[in-house]
């Protein structure tokens, strides 16, 4: 199996497909220089006890969506919509922090009007752990396959070794994973037809205070116009036919797309391909990564550029299926749905004492498989069966991953012992 990726670096192109004007140059020059002030600030931690202030990350979309205004699309532009139920569309590279929600000021900020302060660590009530479910959801029924994707800011830790940190996540028809940082899987058919409603933070209790928006990588659309940036509070809908099979990312895509992902904003969404034999078990896992902040309850912006995550966890939280594992029986046919939602590292997915029957990676089908490579935003499946009862750790073959939370464990009715450490 190959990885995918590009080959070469793409020219740098205008907001119109040519090149970009050397006026640009300069605007992103400067901008480079103040994302490193920012950073440079960022890197003087405050103590505990200093008094709230807007967070690191508020400052940074800030400064980028300005510069991005000014260069014109050095960053993906987004149409804003307001509040009500009609929107305007906001001028080519302009993002939520430059455009006004309809019936607000000019001179109001989207993105800093709203801007939240940083916590202090000791002062955060976490939200309650509780176990996310690996059997793969239902498709819902009907000729349509509605979905109601909510945006939701909380606060939860991600490991049990770690302070709280605030997550930004999905909640899919009413049901969020709160407690950890996962959102839940949507599935379908090929062939269906799927309408979403993307809601921004629909009540206070979501705690949203930015601009997000909704890629949906099963979907074959304008960008532009399909995956729009939306203020607190609105509301996006989109409607598309499922043509084609295989397990896709879903995601915020609103700039930095690193920021919103690496806080937690992405999600599986499985398109079953036709004539799908049925297995005994079907069960999902997300890979991804987090970056909770030392001293606040801030994601680390500074951590995911250098792609540096103190927790990769599978389904949102460090190492909680070797502590619960999950459970199989020995001689059933599982099907395992698997998704690297990133931000930025690879996964390399091994189950300790299994191998794959069948593998189906990125359109790539494949047979007797120790392990299946996922680059970042890569999904696809697996199918086994154990044929011995015990218990059976899975992990990414990144081994340093692995230690910051990126195992779990299989485990039959008859298994003696404890999971093997790995």
């Amino acid at each position: 199996m190959q990885q995918t990726g590009p080959a070469t670096a793409p020219h740098k192109r205008g907001p119109a497909g040519g090149e970009r004007h050397p006026d640009h140059r300069h605007v992103e020059l400067r901008l480079v220089d103040r994302v490193a002030a920012l950073e440079r600030a960022a890197a003087e931690e405050q103590p505990l006890e200093a008094p709230q202030r807007a967070s690191r990350w508020t400052a940074l979309i800030i400064w980028l969506a300005v510069a991005t205004g000014l260069a014109g699309g050095l960053l993906l532009a987004h149409r804003v919509p307001g509040n009500g139920s009609s929107s305007k569309a906001a001028p080519a590279g302009a993002t939520a922090a430059t455009q006004a929600p309809a019936g607000h000021q000019h001179g109001e900020a989207a993105g800093a009007a709203a801007a939240p302060s940083s916590k202090a660590v000791k002062n955060v009530k976490a939200e309650h752990y509780k176990r996310p479910s690996p059997l793969l959801p239902a498709i819902p029924p009907g000729p349509v396959k509605h979905f109601r994707v909510d945006v939701d800011q909380h606060i939860t830790r991600v490991s049990p070794d770690l302070h709280p940190m605030e997550v930004w996540s999905f909640g899919i028809n009413g049901r969020f994973l709160r407690g950890t940082g996962a959102s839940p899987p949507m599935v379908v058919n090929v062939g269906d037809r799927v309408s979403i409603d993307f809601v921004n933070g629909a009540s206070k209790k979501m705690g949203v205070t930015l601009p997000h928006s909704l890629d949906l990588h099963a979907e074959g659309a304008d960008p532009t116009h399909a995956f729009v940036t939306i203020a607190p509070g609105a509301r996006h809908r989109e409607t598309f036919i499922a043509k084609h099979p295989g397990i896709f990312m879903y995601h915020c895509v609103s700039a930095p797309a690193l920021l919103h992902v690496g806080a937690g904003m992405a999600g599986m969404l499985v398109v079953k391909p036709k004539h799908l034999k049925p297995v005994d078990r079907e069960l999902w896992l997300t890979q991804q990564e987090f970056y909770p902040s030392k001293n606040s309850t801030d994601p680390d912006y500074a951590a995911m550029q250098k792609k540096d995550p103190a927790v990769v966890a599978f389904n949102g939280y460090a190492g909680q299926y070797v502590r619960h594992p999950i459970k199989v029986k020995k001689g059933e046919r599982v099907r395992l749905y698997l998704l690297n939602a990133g931000d930025s590292l690879w996964s390399a997915f091994h189950v300790i004492g299994a191998v794959f029957d069948r593998t189906v990676i990125e359109g790539q089908i494949g047979h007797d498989a120790q392990t299946v490579s996922l680059a970042p935003s890569q999904g696809g499946y697996v199918e086994f069966k154990l044929d011995h009862e015990g218990s059976y750790p899975f992990v990414t073959h990144a081994f340093s991953d692995a230690a910051k939370g990126a195992d779990g464990a299989f485990r039959t009715p008859h298994a003696t012992g404890p999971v093997m450490a790995h």
